[in-house]
């Protein structure tokens, strides 16, 4: 093996791992976002009202994780909730 081909596929298992790296932190810090807003919205609406109901719980998660009626996928324009 010459000096070059290790050289080489050092910075090949460098790329290697932090590519990984940025794949693994990426997936696991996007989930986080998603409470931080759902609790956000849960703490709007209690505020608004003075009380916080099963209904706005739902609201709030449907319209954070984007199931139920406040998630649609228009094919024509490729928005999300439009």
């Amino acid at each position: 093996m010459t000096i070059i081909y290790r050289i080489y596929r050092t910075i090949f298992v460098i790329a290697i791992v932090i590519g990984f790296a940025f794949i693994i932190t990426n997936t696991s810090i996007t989930p986080a976002f998603a409470i931080k807003k759902f609790y956000n919205c849960m703490t709007d609406l209690s505020n608004k009202s003075g009380k916080l109901t099963i209904e706005n719980v739902t609201m709030c998660y449907d319209k954070e994780y984007h199931t139920g009626p406040y998630y649609t996928h228009n094919h024509s324009t490729g928005g999300v909730g439009k």
